[in-house]
């Protein structure tokens, strides 16, 4: 499978692959760095389409692992073709399965059309995100406390795995063998949805 892979504001592609244990083509750009301003309505809206024309440009991934601001991201992605064109977004989603660490909440892509801005909440939208999902997120995530359980609830309960490790704003790595071996499960069984749902 091909994954696109967005790292969360304040990093790099460089940090993503050292979090990841995952080798990719990493841009040799070692600044930190973040999809947009998260106060900038304009801002966030120049993340979507140019998120949306790298996609149709260096595409077709088959998923996307992403954490925090660029889970949140990913997920404004697959809403915007939802709401853009329904038919498409069931039958050839822009992703088919999704891998979100500590998942940021996403910009409701029809709110900045309108030039308004609102945040997705499973209270205002439901199960938007219907492709299998892996949410990992940590117990102790002082950070964004709230992005990894509100980006879930945004997904398929049916199509959706979750795991939350002991540790924070964070993937589990080296010092947590049990958080590895428990998400590696969630992410394994998102990957086996998607197969099976060719």
């Amino acid at each position: 499978m091909r994954f696109l892979c967005l790292h969360g504001k304040g990093t790099n592609s460089k940090i993503f692959e050292m979090q990841t244990g995952i080798g990719m083509i990493a841009s040799s750009n070692e600044e930190f760095l973040q999809y947009g301003d998260e106060t900038s309505l304009e801002s966030c809206f120049k993340a979507l389409s140019d998120l949306e024309k790298f996609v149709e440009e260096e595409g077709p991934f088959d998923g996307v692992m992403a954490f925090s601001q660029g889970a949140g991201l990913a997920a404004a992605l697959l809403i915007h073709q939802l709401q853009q064109t329904p038919r498409e977004a069931r039958l050839r989603p822009v992703f088919r399965c999704a891998i979100f660490f500590c998942g940021g909440v996403p910009e409701d892509p029809s709110a900045a059309y309108a030039a308004a801005r609102r945040l997705m909440s499973f209270e205002e939208d439901g199960e938007v995100i219907q492709i299998p999902t892996a949410h990992i997120w940590g117990a102790h995530d002082h950070t964004h406390p709230t992005c990894g359980p509100v980006l879930s609830k945004l997904c398929s309960s049916s199509q959706r795995a979750d795991f939350i490790h002991q540790g924070g704003h964070e993937i589990p790595g080296p010092k947590d063998p049990d958080g590895v071996l428990n998400a590696v499960r969630v992410i394994q069984r998102a990957i086996q949805r998607a197969d099976e749902g060719q």
